[in-house]
């Protein structure tokens, strides 16, 4: 656990500044946030005691909004394209001039899924 809450705030303000879609960050977001959860969870506190947690989750929200905005092919992007219904709701890597692979597309959808999982675990009763 220290080594995962040491990686993780060691790259948050490359995280922030990173000024195109980079799902593994998200992923990576991801997994600490339920770490620290897990931590709290079990009563080991006293290993959080350094980082601020705050700052980790509110730099999450940021990352999941930035990624749906940069790295999605949203409907008002992909008209512009030869064939537009064939890429509408994949995702790409603007770094890479809108380049879009497998394993890309599946770090997206690991990221997004794993959020959308922890937001209903949240609303149940």
């Amino acid at each position: 656990m220290k080594l995962g809450l040491k990686n993780v705030f060691s790259h948050l303000d490359f995280i922030t500044k990173r000024d195109t879609s980079y799902p593994t960050l998200l992923e990576l977001m991801n997994v600490a946030v339920k770490m620290t959860d897990i931590i709290k969870l079990t009563g080991n506190d006293d290993l959080l005691e350094t980082y601020d947690l705050i700052r980790l989750r509110r730099i999450w929200k940021y990352r999941i909004e930035y990624e749906l905005a940069t790295g999605s092919f949203q409907p008002e992007l992909v008209m512009y394209f030869y064939v537009p219904y064939k890429i509408v709701g994949g995702f790409f890597a603007r770094h890479d001039h809108f380049h879009t692979q497998i394993d890309g597309c599946e770090h997206f959808l690991s990221g997004l899924i794993t959020i959308t999982i922890r937001i209903k675990e949240r609303i149940k009763p």
